[in-house]
């Protein structure tokens, strides 16, 4: 890329950054902190549970069978109506292992705060008048919560901050930004649930950090398949979905950091938007086809698309020029050295 057309890419993404941007968060930005990926999810699953009913064992063999055959956990789960054991064990299980992982990664994060790029983010954005922040993310882990932590941020998920928290459907709209001793209020839309949401007797609670499932509770994670789209007609997922709706309809300009245009709770509203003009900038190791399709495919007007290419240099589509160019020696699809661009 020349050096003219690198300074004109810096001042766009600068621009749409300054604007305090709708933070989108997809598995693409965990993965880098241990947090498993859909195939080493199927894995795990494939190979750490069994049932002593004959009935659910055979329906689970015909899970094992069908993920050998695409490697693909949600279109196996979305080909397949799973008997309530068989799914209550995906569940238990997919929480089991993302939140070992995550509470490894905390513990790590407790020795070294900086070894997530994203809190300098959250604090560079929380700088300004209106001290405010909205995260959306399809992750079931704390990734979120950590850097918003480390950013000094007071968090609204819709959760009271308690250790045994209750959820309303209008806690978010108090102000929060203002509360002393805050840096600001970072508001975070989890769509899909999260490690320390947990339901019984179709009630939700917060129990923040547990190390395991508590006793008659079910983890409150929605797994790819079926149940993706009947449990999101209940609360806490109706407020969450519709404020998400909201957001990505107010925002000023969209970053996505590692988000593969694979959702269909986030996406539709998100295309709208930006085929209408809205700026997007996408930061992500390696940009999905459902991405380009999404974006590059779509006519959309104001976008910035950053991934990795021969391994050291960054490739990056752009509606202000034609196909693809190629930024040497640069790792701009990485959240650190992305920052570099804007501060």
């Amino acid at each position: 890329m020349d050096e003219k057309t690198l300074e004109e890419l810096k001042k766009r993404v600068q621009d749409w950054t300054n604007q305090v941007p709708l933070i989108i968060l997809g598995s693409g930005a965990s993965i880098p902190y241990g947090i498993p990926s859909m195939p080493e999810l199927g894995e795990y699953l494939k190979n750490n549970i069994a049932f002593a009913e004959n009935e659910d064992q055979q329906q689970f063999d015909s899970f094992k069978t069908e993920f050998d055959k695409n490697k693909d956990l949600e279109t196996t789960l979305l080909n397949m109506q799973l008997r309530d054991a068989v799914l209550n064990e995906i569940v238990c299980k997919t929480w089991s292992l993302i939140n070992k992982k995550d509470i490894e990664f905390y513990e790590q994060l407790l020795q070294d705060n900086s070894l997530i790029p994203l809190s300098e983010l959250i604090s560079y954005l929380l700088n300004t008048a209106q001290r405010k922040l909205t995260v959306v993310t399809t992750n079931y882990d704390r990734l979120a919560e950590y850097t918003a932590s480390i950013a000094n941020a007071f968090i609204c998920n819709g959760f009271a901050q308690n250790y045994y928290g209750n959820f309303s459907t209008n806690i978010h709209k108090n102000d929060f930004s203002k509360i002393n001793g805050f840096t600001g209020q970072v508001n975070l839309w989890k769509v899909h649930g999260s490690l320390d949401w947990f339901s019984k007797d179709s009630i939700d609670y917060h129990f923040p950090m547990s190390k395991t499932i508590p006793q008659n509770f079910t983890p409150s994670i929605v797994t790819p398949g079926s149940t993706k789209y009947s449990m999101t007609h209940f609360e806490p997922y109706r407020t969450i979905f519709a404020e998400t709706d909201a957001e990505i309809l107010n925002a000023r300009s969209i970053l996505c950091i590692g988000y593969g245009f694979n959702d269909v709770h986030v996406q539709p509203k998100l295309i709208t938007q930006i085929k209408n003009g809205k700026p997007i900038i996408v930061i992500t190791k390696e940009l999905t086809a459902k991405t380009k399709e999404a974006i590059v495919n779509n006519n959309c007007k104001n976008y910035v698309l950053f991934e990795q290419v021969n391994k050291n240099d960054t490739r990056v589509f752009s509606s202000a020029f034609n196909g693809e160019k190629i930024i040497s020696d640069t790792s701009y699809w990485k959240l650190r050295e992305y920052l570099k661009l804007i501060k």
